[in-house]
């Protein structure tokens, strides 16, 4: 009972849960072997899930339809079944080859349920002739009664990690397609355009990062792959660095012969002369630039210049809408969670007469000590309500109608 007690009210896994099953079976009983079999709800067969002697090949491997074997029979009827010697002999039993088990004389199959419903079923076998007292099949009643429950909380546990990671993968694609995805798909094209307008083998866009005060690139139309694994550049000491500094579009007629430039193997390799750059700008601040380099000494003309700075204009358009796509979805992400929160704490308040500060402070700490989020608890909770609601039994007159 102690241990039982203790297990129910854990944070065991399931196959933590069924070990432990199997050895209070074992020491109810004095059984030579024991088997666990549990309902695969989808397939609606037993599957072997747990066993004394090792059975690594089998286990997961082996189904029984309810209704087949003597498994089966015990599942479809939620009946003990106890055989005191050839057990193989009863009319219900079906023999797999894999299992020693079931060359033994005495077998005693218990149903697993919980509230009404079946679990799976437990097996227990003797070497020799053995006489199940009543005692005996009360007490293996018992434990898989109450083992039952334990085991529909670990599984509905496991769901709930399952469902909840589910929900982050959700999450992250959006994230991804709010924050990058989007930004590359805009950014690209526009950098593929000026390229094309300008004849220029080089056309990028970068991006600021504040955290490390360097541009990135995000987005380039280049006839070189080595300019795109070029590290990001320093905004304080660097040519197209400037730009951010000064806030205004930069010329550069050779940038071979400027010593700001960084690259000028990377130039002369590629046939880069001439730069233009612009900053993209939101309201007053720089959040990247767009670089042309041509392939020849060129003179950009008035009209050039206001051309690349409209483009320069949609393209900080389009990032500032991205940022702002991504902090609406942190916040929607943020509202989510908190009402998640406040309904798993009214099932608290309810389940366990808890006021609201005490509810909130259980979750929290439980957050902690398991180390996951509190949303993902809170679903676990949410969830766990809803299929304990789900799970009840229906009034006589439902039933009937």
């Amino acid at each position: 009972m102690h241990r039982i007690s203790n297990l129910v009210n854990s944070d065991t896994t399931l196959d933590a849960v069924l070990q432990e099953l199997i050895a209070l079976t074992v020491n109810v009983t004095g059984c030579d072997a024991c088997l666990v079999y549990l309902l695969d709800a989808g397939s609606g067969e037993m599957v072997l899930s747990a066993s004394q002697l090792p059975h690594a090949g089998e286990i997961g491997a082996i189904r029984i339809r309810v209704g087949e074997g003597v498994t089966g029979w015990v599942a479809q009827h939620e009946a003990v079944v106890a055989l005191p010697e050839h057990a193989a002999a009863d009319s219900r039993f079906k023999a797999f080859g894999a299992l020693q088990e079931d060359t033994y004389e005495a077998f005693l199959s218990v149903p697993l349920t919980h509230r009404g419903t079946l679990i799976g079923v437990i097996n227990v076998h003797h070497r020799e002739p053995h006489q199940h007292s009543a005692d005996e099949v009360a007490l293996v009643s018992f434990v898989g009664e109450q083992m039952a429950g334990a085991i529909a909380r670990a599984r509905l546990e496991q769901q709930s990690r399952n469902a909840s990671k589910r929900i982050q993968t959700l999450a992250a694609v959006a994230k991804t397609i709010a924050a990058e995805d989007y930004m590359d798909r805009i950014l690209q094209p526009i950098s593929e355009m000026v390229a094309e307008t300008f004849d220029a083998p080089v056309c990028s866009i970068m991006v600021v990062d504040e955290e490390r005060r360097e541009l990135v690139i995000r987005a380039a139309r280049c006839s070189s792959p080595e300019y795109l694994h070029k590290m990001p550049v320093r905004i304080e000491d660097s040519l197209i660095g400037r730009v951010v500094r000064e806030g205004r579009v930069l010329v550069v007629p050779d940038v071979m012969a400027d010593k700001q430039y960084r690259y000028p193997e990377l130039a002369r390799k590629n046939g880069l002369v001439s730069l233009l750059s612009a900053p993209l700008m939101t309201r007053e601040n720089v959040i990247g630039t767009i670089n042309i380099y041509t392939g020849q000494p060129k003179t950009f003309t008035d009209e050039e210049i206001g051309f690349v700075k409209v483009i320069a204009g949609q393209a900080a358009i389009a990032i500032e809408n991205t940022r702002l796509m991504s902090e609406t979805l942190e916040m929607k992400r943020a509202l989510e969670t908190r009402k998640i929160v406040e309904r798993a704490k009214g099932i608290l308040q309810a389940r366990h007469g808890l006021t609201e500060q005490e509810a909130y402070l259980r979750l929290r700490n439980e957050s902690r000590r398991m180390r996951r989020p509190m949303r993902e608890l809170a679903e676990a909770i949410i969830l766990a309500d809803d299929l304990d609601m789900k799970a009840e039994p229906r009034p006589l007159e439902a039933q009937s109608a």
